[in-house]
């Protein structure tokens, strides 16, 4: 393998430039970065990870020695660990043992070299005292999972007796005579918990009771024991794919009809005929573990060991589904915008007619036409459940909804009160729950911005390092210069983009700036007004994008949407509820977010509320209550919907495919909608953007200046009644 010396001689640069350009670090000329790397791809010079650590005297990377990665615990767990380090800059390397102690001890000693921060372990040893002595590192940085050692210091799992005293409930529900275990080794700590305390819970039932134990290898031989001569009413199984082996075993080694399967599983749903699962958060554990070992490394001695880190199981989902529920001659209207949550919402109907037994019909109509239905809603009675954007719930909450009973207001307990307090109350009285809440984020480009010959480029010519900008002037700056450097190959690629086809999107936009300098529409005097000076400063700095970026004359984001998950945009501000689509598509890995520029950004989305001329509030309340369920909250954001519901943030799925949820979360306080002067004051939020995005394109279409636009807009304002 070439060295850093040929390589320098190859390129003509001296040693310390190739080392400052393959680690990334200092003022190198963009004419030297590509001489280093050519001659690098030329020469096949690749960067040992472990070899620069250990160099560098790095302690981020850990080492994670499971059994086997075929079983969902251990694979789930891996993923786990595996994605949050990353995110925290460290690197982990995966040992297998296959549960065999030699292997296992082997392995040990190849890692005492490595210098690991820490090693996380599902062990088929005995004793942690081999792992302290072969590897001589902090025993409070080794975590032994599932499986508790003697002598460990850390150890991480589950309550395995409160899931084997849940399924002996489920079977004694049942009355079942005989009963199967099928474990992995009866020596391991969580299985003994879980056989114990099984059978501590079937004990009044006297059941036949045998259990099977083996390793992962001979697990599908050993299925078929339970068909070899007794015949089982129920098997119980630790994983699934024992209780997939059992479901083989009984099809091609029995004719009688296969026994009930209790299994546990991982934490994601999946209905699977015939196997009753029992949910364990193999990846929350992961996680938990990973975010501990990060805080202790980063803490020094200072963060004090934790030990054991237990995670809450989840049980059984979707139990409701197994009653039969009476059909109903009642049919719920559902009127809502297009949307991602809409669509989610779709997709999951049936499931509440199967639960419920209560038909449906889904209206899926404009924002600007639910709007006009709410103020007319004695011409609209058939309405049942409105979606009501966040702009307009103040104004039309009370001549249009019912406010909620105890019974509804009792799903705000799932959000942050803060977040309830703006999307669900009005002058104190709750009217509407969540629906699809969002703020605006700025959605950028990683690969580009973290491209060594781009930011380059862009030192040489504005002197300043390429992040993701803090201010307007920086994304000003940052959209000019990516839309100066396209090419014959993106011929259509712009820095950013600007929606004008429809005036409340261009308030937006604008309002976004404008809270940036410090503005706000409501004045010390409780006038509506924009203030002068900043008003100008930000229409200013919205027209110098607009000269620079891609206008589209659309009358929605989507299109700006589908230019960015195309690839043709570097960059794009845009609400949260509308993006989540783009995690399922191919530049899903390239995504970088970020708070907007200013750190005012506007909350968007909306709610969802009982029309008050429906008569069905029983019908209501039944569907409030499915789609405000966990494990329903739970699918429409796996199905790309806008969720803050408390559930999703401990599935770990859910955070890797749409890892701004949490960090959109911790913006709720900073997010800006002003929609009331105060109580018993409320303001047509609606109509004052309008006004604004007309003031706006006045503008836009060369009608006015800059400081006749602003006078216009607040002549405007002044002049209508909006209490």
């Amino acid at each position: 393998m070439p060295t850093i010396k040929d390589i320098a001689k190859a390129a003509g640069v001296s040693h310390g430039t190739v080392s400052n350009v393959l680690n990334g670090r200092g003022n190198v000329s963009l004419e030297k970065i590509k001489l280093v790397e050519e001659a690098a791809k030329k020469m096949g010079y690749q960067i040992h990870a472990q070899a620069k650590s250990l160099r560098e005297g790095s302690t981020t990377t850990v080492s994670v020695i499971l059994p086997n990665i075929a079983l969902e615990q251990y694979n789930k767990l891996y993923l786990a660990v595996y994605h949050c380090f990353r995110q925290a800059g460290y690197h982990t390397s995966l040992y297998l043992t296959q549960d065999q102690q030699e292997i296992e001890l082997s392995i040990l000693q190849s890692i005492a070299a490595n210098r690991d921060c820490a090693v996380i372990a599902v062990s088929c040893l005995p004793d942690a005292r081999s792992y302290y002595d072969a590897l001589g590192a902090d025993a409070d940085n080794i975590f032994f999972v599932y499986r508790r050692l003697d002598h460990s210091n850390q150890f991480a799992s589950f309550d395995f007796a409160q899931a084997g005293q849940a399924i002996a409930r489920k079977i004694a529900e049942k009355n079942h005579p005989s009963i199967g275990l099928f474990t992995d080794s009866a020596e391991y700590s969580c299985t003994v918990q879980f056989k114990d305390a099984l059978l501590h819970g079937v004990a009044h039932l006297n059941p036949r009771f045998r259990h099977v134990a083996s390793s992962h290898s001979t697990a599908y031989s050993h299925a078929f024991d339970f068909f070899s001569e007794e015949r089982f009413d129920c098997i119980v199984t630790t994983d699934m794919e024992r209780a997939r082996y059992i479901k083989n075993a009984h099809y091609l080694g029995n004719t009688g009809s296969c026994p009930a399967i209790y299994s546990l599983a991982d934490s994601e749903f999946l209905a699977e005929d015939g196997i009753v699962k029992y949910h364990l958060n193999y990846q929350l554990l992961g996680k938990e573990i990973a975010e501990h070992i990060v805080q202790r490394t980063a803490a020094g001695q200072d963060l004090p060991p934790v030990s054991p880190i237990m995670v809450q199981d989840r049980g059984f989902l979707f139990e409701d589904a197994a009653h039969s529920p009476s059909p109903s001659d009642t049919t719920l209207n559902i009127l809502t915008i297009p949307s991602p949550t809409t669509e989610a919402l779709r997709k999951l109907l049936p499931h509440f007619k199967k639960t419920t037994g209560i038909e449906f019909r889904l209206a899926v109509y404009s924002f600007e036409e639910i709007y006009d239905i709410l103020l007319d809603i004695d011409n609209h009675r058939h309405y049942d459940i409105i979606r009501v954007d966040l702009a307009g719930l103040s104004w039309v909450a009370r001549q249009a909804l019912k406010p909620l009973p105890p019974e509804l207001t009792e799903l705000l307990a799932y959000y942050p009160r803060q977040l309830a307090d703006r999307y669900s109350y009005v002058d104190d009285t709750p009217y509407a729950v969540p629906f699809d809440p969002s703020v605006q984020l700025l959605f950028y480009r990683k690969d580009l911005f973290e491209d060594t010959k781009i930011r380059r480029m862009f030192y040489e010519r504005y002197k300043l390092e390429l992040n993701p900008p803090n201010t307007f002037h920086e994304f000003n700056l940052i959209s000019e210069f990516f839309s100066s450097i396209r090419t014959q190959q993106a011929p259509h690629f712009f820095g950013s983009a600007v929606t004008t086809g429809n005036a409340e999107i261009i308030a937006s936009e604008f309002l976004l700036r404008y809270y940036a300098e410090g503005g706000s529409l409501i004045q010390a005097d409780h006038k509506l007004a924009l203030s002068g000076e900043m008003a100008v400063k930000a229409l200013q700095s919205y027209m110098d994008h607009l000269s620079i970026a891609k206008e589209l004359h659309a009358k929605w984001w989507d299109e700006s949407i589908s230019l960015f998950e195309r690839g043709d945009l570097a960059m794009l501000i845009v609400y949260m509820n509308l993006f989540s689509h783009v995690a399922h598509s191919p530049i899903a890995p390239l995504i970088g977010f970020s708070q907007v520029p200013g750190h005012s950004p506007l909350l968007g989305g909306g709610s969802l509320g009982v029309s008050r001329h429906s008569q069905k509030d029983r019908e209501a309340a039944a569907f409030f209550k499915w789609f405000y369920h966990n494990e329903i909250a739970e699918q429409i954001a796996l199905l790309g919907g806008s969720s803050v519901h408390n559930v999703i943030y401990g599935n770990q799925n859910i955070m890797e495919q749409y890892p701004w949820l949490k960090f959109a979360k911790d913006l709720d306080d900073q997010g800006i909608r002003e929609s009331s002067f105060g109580p018993g004051h409320n303001l047509n939020l609606r109509k004052v953007e309008k006004i604004i995005g007309l003031g706006v394109r006045n503008v836009i279409n060369r009608m006015m200046g800059h400081e006749e636009a602003i006078e216009y807009i607040n002549s405007r304002l002044a002049g209508e009644m909006f209490e």
